[in-house]
């Protein structure tokens, strides 16, 4: 009877979690397209900056440089209580990254991470502190977002709003027991932590990178500080929401919320936004897909 009822509660989860990932879905979507017709925009008529091409490029190679960073961090989160291969790091983190489109939250990158590993409470306690890591990282840089975006709106209550929010989110994230997924911080070196998050530090880094290069050869009139605080609202929000399609949508709406006030043509700022999201999403969870695929036929 238990079991029934876990199930039954899985389900109406599954279901209510997808329902909100419709409603932010059509949500972005709807605000998009009502955004472009108030211009009278249409995506025909868009020209292309010179330097596109080699911008391109250069974040494409970014971002297999960024995904090895990722694998080598994830490798040096567990060698603490297992051994793990570059291709199995690569293999974990690729394969979260296309179940991600289909499980709440990211939760497939969990997923993908702590299943080929023996002990599940010190690879899930890895895990998440890798999450936490990048997440103070994102939480920094997107409340600089939010303080430029209150400022251009002339909203009162952002910070604390948000604050209380991040609280609440921590508060119930953590009331469950910790006792066996301290195990793991408590056999992690101070000096493989600082390794981790010197590594998180430059990967979070390069993603900043990529982002202002492409929002940069789009929008040359903006200044710099304009464009990571824009960067760090368009990350918060993408981290804070329930996602479909690997966020397709999400980020679009964000940057045309933050950038609307300075920009008059909205096209120059979706369409970086999309690229970005081709480029660190689509691509390297297309490659996860097939590492899925074959693990699923080898363990057939």
């Amino acid at each position: 009877m238990q079991i029934k009822n876990n199930h039954s509660n899985y389900l109406q989860n599954a279901w209510l979690i997808g329902a909100i990932k419709v409603v932010v879905l059509a949500g972005c979507l709807y605000f998009i397209l009502s955004k472009l017709q108030d211009q009278s925009i249409r995506l025909t008529d868009f020209v292309w900056p010179g330097s596109f091409e080699f911008i391109v490029a250069l974040v494409l190679f970014l971002m297999v440089f960024n995904w090895y960073l990722e694998a080598l961090r994830w490798r040096m989160s567990v060698k603490t209580f297992e051994s793990i291969s570059m291709n199995g790091a690569w293999r974990a983190i690729l394969g979260g990254l296309a179940l991600n489109w289909v499980l709440p939250f990211t939760s497939g990158d969990l997923i993908a991470r702590i299943e080929p590993q023996k002990d599940r409470h010190q690879s899930t306690a890895a895990a998440m502190m890798n999450r936490g890591i990048m997440l103070c990282f994102t939480a920094v840089l997107g409340l600089y977002g939010v303080s430029k975006l209150a400022v251009s709106y002339e909203w009162k209550g952002w910070l604390t709003g948000l604050g209380f929010l991040v609280m609440s989110a921590g508060v119930f994230a953590f009331k469950k027991p910790l006792r066996k997924f301290l195990i793991y911080f408590r056999k992690l070196k101070p000096s493989t932590f600082l390794q981790i998050t010197l590594i998180s530090f430059i990967r979070y880094a390069v993603f900043v990178l990529q982002f202002y290069l492409l929002l940069s050869t789009f929008l040359p009139d903006l200044s710099a500080e304009l464009l990571f605080a824009g960067i760090g609202w368009i990350f918060l929000i993408r981290s804070m929401l329930p996602l479909f399609f690997g966020g397709v949508g999400v980020r679009e709406a964000s940057g045309i919320l933050f950038f609307e006030p300075h920009v008059a043509n909205l096209q120059l700022v979706i369409v970086p936004i999309f690229f970005i999201w081709i480029i660190n999403t689509v691509i390297p969870s297309f490659i996860g897909l097939i590492f899925i695929l074959r693990y699923k036929t080898l363990s057939a």
